[in-house]
């Protein structure tokens, strides 16, 4: 993998974590959940709609299904995410959704590319303890973390799949038939989610940044996956949000709330950071 490609998948992880910032404060503020949802889809429709004039290829009807499927996985997988940021600290969320990665690694296990072996279990164990370790908190909130915990684990399985669906379909669409397709996909679903109303103006402004960034940096990670077809790869050098999210959650978002489990939910991030690591290097 390139250094560019490597220096761009760190930048994605870099603004994932202070988008997820933004539409923390924007929901906190009062923003509805489907509205932040809502303006992050059509975001990264718009960011993604000049790359129809890079590298298309020959458009293939079932290639392109495939990445409507993709897009349809990413809109659900924006929901639950959302959710998850709702009703839990961004230090879960945000590692927990890095589990993408070692999802995606299982995943082509599982179609027997690869077999199992002791690294991989090694990898599993470890992300276990670091799941356990990052749900640590006061005993009256162990609530929403289970529940920020579900819905983080069911967008990272939802992300994975799209990130899979990405790779199958690269191949003969080429990016600029697979990304607008996929994006657009996502936008157009946006009805879907019922009736919005306006944010409340101290919330407009970190809704709308956090969806901006949100957008350009998701939509740079499918680039990058379409363009290279080196998913694993790319994620776990993308999942280094695990890190980031817990760091700028203690010094920039709820600061002391979070400090007297910051070193713990660290530690956790950390071991989840390393069984993708693990997997990595087993492929």
């Amino acid at each position: 993998m390139s250094p560019l490609v490597v220096l761009c998948s760190t930048g994605a992880a870099a603004l994932y974590a202070s988008g997820s910032l933004q539409i923390k404060r924007a929901l906190t503020s009062g923003a509805q959940n489907r509205r932040a949802i809502a303006v992050t889809n059509i975001a990264m429709a718009l960011w993604s709609l000049p790359l129809f004039f890079v590298s298309r290829g020959d458009f293939e009807f079932q290639a392109w299904l495939t990445a409507v499927f993709a897009g349809i996985a990413l809109f659900l997988g924006r929901i639950l995410s959302v959710k998850a940021l709702e009703v839990g600290d961004l230090s879960i969320v945000g590692p927990l959704l890095g589990m993408k990665t070692l999802l995606v690694a299982i995943f082509s296990f599982s179609t027997g590319q690869t077999e199992l072996s002791p690294w991989l279990w090694a990898a599993a164990i470890a992300a276990t303890a670091g799941v356990t370790l990052l749900q640590k908190g006061p005993a009256q909130l162990s609530k929403n973390r289970r529940l920020a915990a579900l819905y983080a684990a069911g967008a990272s399985i939802l992300f994975a799949s799209c990130d899979i669906l990405v790779v199958e379909a690269r191949g003969q669409l080429g990016i600029g038939w697979l990304s607008p397709t996929l994006f657009v996909t996502v936008a157009l679903l946006v009805p879907l989610l019922g009736k919005q109303r306006k944010p409340p103006e101290e919330a407009q402004k970190p809704l709308y940044l956090g969806a901006a960034i949100m957008g350009f940096q998701t939509s740079l990670v499918i680039f990058l996956i379409g363009y290279t077809g080196q998913a694993v790869l790319i994620n776990i050098v993308y999942s280094s949000r695990a890190l980031w999210t817990v760091i700028i959650d203690r010094f920039f978002g709820r600061g002391d709330e979070v400090e007297a489990f910051f070193k713990t939910r660290l530690l956790g991030a950390a071991l989840l950071l390393t069984a993708i690591v693990i997997v990595i290097f087993q492929r």
